[in-house]
């Protein structure tokens, strides 16, 4: 009997193990295979270029004015020149690196420009190889060389880059970075900025090893340290797409002189600030953008300040 008791308790132990194993090897399977199909459709889900071209677009202003930009490879990449109403011209230029998603031509971007010319700024805004009216296929590196291709023409059109604001708002804060570790300009401002793609990716998919297979990087926080121009970081409290907490990272890991400017009002996006906090309130950010600039701005209705706190280091 004794006997049988030891076989019969063996025997379940070895079932248990099985088990075990089974559930061990259904699990690496599993994961396994949500890891290949995140790094097989990476591209897709990190550049939304194909929801660009369903954007809404708008009537261009009598003031805008339709360019191309030509890329490395010779892509003709669409562009919209904004140019400032002559009684207001700072005589700087914003290039406008838009965020995901989007076109340059889409009715929000132009309601962006259009709030940044208000200031009197220039702006030269216009869409990455894959998205909106530019043709071409999207990549990390092609959107580096496209925000290159793009201040190169600005730099054609006479414009100092002593006048140049770098400006990258939500996936056009990593190409904003990049350009200004390799080229002067009068500051860089971040909105909705993210510290790298493998840290958005961890965030979102917490129980996966998703660092092991991010083949795009969008290293800003590594790359921040190398920016030695005026940085000013905006993000939203209450951003619903990119963590408040990544863009005090990316502000904290910036070299002097920097600006950080907290966004707390609620706002109606649908992204928690993340679309359109900075925009709504550039008020906020002339005083500092136009002393750290050296830029006279004209004056614009700050909405509700009473709700915003500016935090320098």
């Amino acid at each position: 009997m004794k006997g049988q008791r030891i076989q019969r308790v063996g025997t379940e132990q070895r079932a248990l193990l099985r088990a075990l194993v089974a559930i061990v090897v259904a699990v690496v399977l599993g994961m396994g295979a949500t890891l290949g199909w995140l790094r097989l459709n990476e591209d897709r889900l990190v550049f939304e270029a194909a929801a660009s071209r369903r954007e809404p677009t708008g009537p261009l202003p009598s003031y805008a004015q339709r360019l191309t930009i030509p890329a490395a490879d010779g892509m003709r990449l669409a562009a919209l020149l904004f140019r400032a109403a002559p009684s207001q011209d700072s005589a700087f230029w914003v290039l406008h690196l838009h965020g995901n998603a989007t076109s340059a031509f889409s009715t929000v971007q132009l309601r962006h420009c259009e709030q940044l010319r208000a200031l009197g700024l220039n702006v030269l805004s216009f869409d990455y190889r894959g998205f909106g009216e530019s043709p071409g296929v999207t990549s990390e590196q092609h959107l580096y060389e496209d925000a290159a291709a793009a201040y190169q023409t600005l730099i054609r059109r006479g414009v100092a880059p002593a006048h140049i604001i770098i400006w990258g708002h939500s996936l056009g804060t990593a190409p904003a970075v990049e350009l200004a570790t390799r080229h002067p300009a009068a500051a860089l401002v971040l909105f909705g900025a993210f510290t790298s793609i493998p840290d958005a990716a961890a965030a979102r998919y917490p129980y996966l090893p998703v660092r092991w297979v991010a083949g795009i990087h969008m290293d800003s926080l590594r790359r921040i340290r190398l920016v030695h121009i005026p940085v000013i970081v905006a993000h939203s409290v209450h951003d619903t797409v990119v963590p408040f907490a990544e863009g005090r990272r990316l502000y904290a890991a910036a070299n002097e002189p920097k600006w950080f400017l907290p966004l707390t009002s609620s706002y109606g996006d649908g992204m928690g600030g993340h679309l359109d906090a900075l925009y709504d309130h550039l008020g906020l950010l002339a005083p500092k953008l136009g002393a750290l600039a050296g830029v006279r701005l004209a004056p614009v209705n700050t909405g509700d300040s009473s709700a915003q706190t500016a935090i320098a280091n």
